[in-house]
């Protein structure tokens, strides 16, 4: 039990930084162009590319908490800092390939969220146990 709060905390630290990381990221898409918009004109941004990209990637931060839990139950099985550590380190490597070779938008927030996802659920779950 003690295994899947430290998850769930791990994932939780790991998902305020990252969703707090693409609003601020947002806050720059969606800066007003000049003085000269109106109130009721919607954003430019909102009907592009970068809407969706931008709440994908929201929406993958938040689920740090399902990241976590998913990390505590295989270092549950692990029982292995560093083996456990390393592994995290090998996943990350191939999902980067993986959205680096995918012609993304957004190609290196993705690739940073991903990493920080990863590699911070790979240091915080043992670290907190």
């Amino acid at each position: 039990m003690q295994t899947v709060l430290v998850g769930l905390l791990a994932g939780l630290v790991v998902g305020v930084i990252c969703v707090a990381y693409v609003f601020l990221r947002t806050r720059r898409f969606i800066a007003p162009q000049g003085l000269t918009e109106s109130a009721g004109e919607s954003l430019p941004y909102s009907e592009g590319a970068a809407s969706s990209s931008m709440m994908l990637m929201a929406v993958v931060g938040s689920g740090s908490l399902l990241w976590g839990f998913i990390g505590a139950g295989l270092y549950h099985l692990i029982q292995e800092e560093g083996k456990f550590f390393m592994l995290s380190v090998l996943f990350a490597a191939l999902m980067n390939v993986g959205i680096w070779l995918s012609k993304t938008t957004f190609t290196l927030d993705k690739i940073l969220l991903t990493t920080f996802i990863i590699l911070g659920l790979g240091a915080l779950i043992p670290w907190l146990i």
